[in-house]
């Protein structure tokens, strides 16, 4: 894949997305986001850690680094403002790498090691795209908690994104 407008445009709607739970989230009652839960993730606040550190560690992989996480669950931010202000960083540095990048680099076969010890190779592209889908199922798995709390989840897919995009008057998604 060599469109980068159409991975900019999935960045793009994913902030948003992000943008929206973390608002629904910040209205629940504290209890309720850290409340263990029969999920493999245990919590909404697990589960949002586990969405940036996804991020960080595909980030590491594409740029050729290690990164440093040991599980799928871990917690590095006891503050939810804290952990709001770290995602919307992410988003922007995604948006900025993306940005960055050539059609070349989009080709570019990234070599990568799971937290398993599973190895692997995909296109940077497609790592990319892990990112935005991983996103999209792992906010699936915090709307059901929603569910769980009582509460009516967020509503954050594309088509909603798009309505949000004319209602706002921003410029509307690639063709």
């Amino acid at each position: 894949m060599r469109d980068k407008s159409y991975l900019a445009t999935l960045f793009d709607y994913n902030a948003w997305a992000n943008e929206v739970f973390y608002e629904k989230v910040s209205e629940l009652p504290p209890e309720e986001i850290t409340k263990k839960r029969k999920t493999p993730l245990e919590s909404i606040f697990v589960s949002l850690h586990h969405l940036l550190n996804v991020d960080n560690m595909w980030l590491a992989h594409m740029r050729g680094e290690k990164h440093d996480y040991e599980g799928l669950r871990v917690v590095r931010i006891e503050d939810f403002d804290e952990l709001r202000a770290a995602r919307k960083e992410m988003d922007r540095t995604l948006a900025d790498y993306v940005a960055s990048l050539s059609p070349e680099d989009l080709e570019e076969i990234v070599d990568y090691e799971l937290i398993g010890g599973n190895t692997g190779a995909m296109s940077r592209a497609m790592c990319l795209t892990h990112l935005v889908t991983h996103g999209s199922y792992h906010r699936g798995w915090i709307a059901d908690m929603f569910g769980q709390a009582g509460v009516m989840q967020p509503t954050a897919d594309i088509p909603v994104y798009e309505r949000a995009l004319r209602e706002t008057g921003k410029p509307p998604m690639p063709v």
